[in-house]
């Protein structure tokens, strides 16, 4: 079972390592059906709803639990008490990440981490995240006369190149899978919503110790599976910021599949982070309020045979403003070239539907 806000890559995997796929997820897409056996489509906080489905399943004894993005932020410790979670960490992991004391942690063994505080900025340029944030969400610039809610807390904002690093953990196992660039929505508000993640080539030196920090952290939270870390390489001192851990599946999932294909049976191809491609995914989002009618429906399955998108949206769906249309994913050799490719992709996908 999948419990995630969009699971359509994650299904698809699991569906061709011959799995039965159960999804609970926010956001059902046009080809999410083919790979999945049931689905309920639920919003943040129906924890008694998804209990519910689990109940429903023969065999849920049997049952593996994997929870991506959005409901891992949000589910509740007594929500999913009896299934196993072999191919993720367990909602108690999720939870200790999501808190004080994951920084608290880092601190205690010499990992850097921007300055926070539960109580006041450290200037105006400062950032008001929440604890539950992911992919950029609830993380906003501060504003004189902002009081922060219970969830959240000043963070210093560090100047210089955002990363992401996937990471698999198995045991005391740890590899590191891919390393990406992250550009980011335009956004004055919240600054750090993910548009784009492009696949990067680093440096021997640089790799050495973006590893030694995943090898650190998966050993001491005891992670499993897949991991997202979120860094920043500071322009000035060139030191790496570990800013937040997403200790589930997120944006990569299709471009790590591409790269490792056997990666949920804990097998690794030839392929690696040398590969001669770059790989990149891109977030469509919306730029005014659109309902997926007869027309834009039409345009929309012409899209659904191809490889390059995800996430597509159903029949009569209505999409909000600044809300995610898509999923689109290329490969090309030069950045330069794969980024102009997903640009255009993006323009066609808006143009059509507006």
């Amino acid at each position: 079972m999948i419990i995630a806000s969009s699971c359509e890559d994650l299904a698809k995997i699991f569906f061709k390592l011959n799995y039965k796929v159960f999804v609970v997820c926010k956001y059902i897409s046009l080809n999410l059906k083919k790979y999945c056996d049931k689905i309920i489509c639920l919003n943040f906080g129906e924890d008694l709803k998804i209990k519910n489905f689990i109940e429903k399943i023969k065999n849920k004894e049997n049952l593996e639990i994997l929870i991506g993005s959005g409901f891992s932020e949000h589910l509740s410790l007594q929500s999913i008490s009896i299934n196993k979670f072999d191919r993720g960490n367990t909602i108690k992991k999720h939870k200790l990440i999501r808190s004080q004391k994951f920084f608290q942690e880092l601190k205690k063994y010499n990992i850097n981490i921007p300055r926070w505080s539960l109580t006041k900025p450290f200037s105006k340029k400062c950032l008001v995240k929440d604890f539950q944030s992911y992919g950029g969400y609830m993380v906003f610039n501060h504003f004189s006369g902002k009081n922060l809610k219970e969830s959240e807390y000043y963070q210093e904002e560090i100047i210089g190149e955002h990363i992401s690093v996937q990471f698999f953990c198995d045991k005391l196992r740890i590899k590191v899978l891919s390393i990406c660039n992250q550009y980011f929505k335009e956004d004055n508000l919240n600054p750090f919503i993910i548009e784009t993640i492009v696949s990067k080539k680093v440096d021997l030196k640089i790799f050495e110790r973006i590893k030694k920090i995943c090898n650190l952290i998966g050993s001491l939270f005891e992670l499993n599976g897949i991991n997202n870390l979120d860094l920043v390489l500071q322009k000035k001192t060139k030191k790496i910021f570990v800013i937040e851990l997403n200790a589930r599946p997120g944006l990569s999932t299709n471009m790590i599949y591409k790269i490792y294909n056997n990666i949920y049976k804990n097998t690794f191809s030839k392929k690696s982070l040398n590969s001669k491609f770059s790989f990149g995914t891109k977030i469509v989002y919306s730029n005014k309020r659109i309902i997926i009618e007869k027309k834009n429906f039409e345009f929309i399955e012409s899209l659904g045979n191809n490889n390059s998108y995800s996430e597509l949206p159903v029949n009569n769906q209505i999409i909000k403003i600044n809300e995610p249309i898509c999923l689109i994913h290329k490969k090309s050799k030069k950045v330069e070239i794969l980024r102009e490719k997903l640009e255009k992709m993006s323009y066609k996908i808006i143009k059509n539907l507006n």
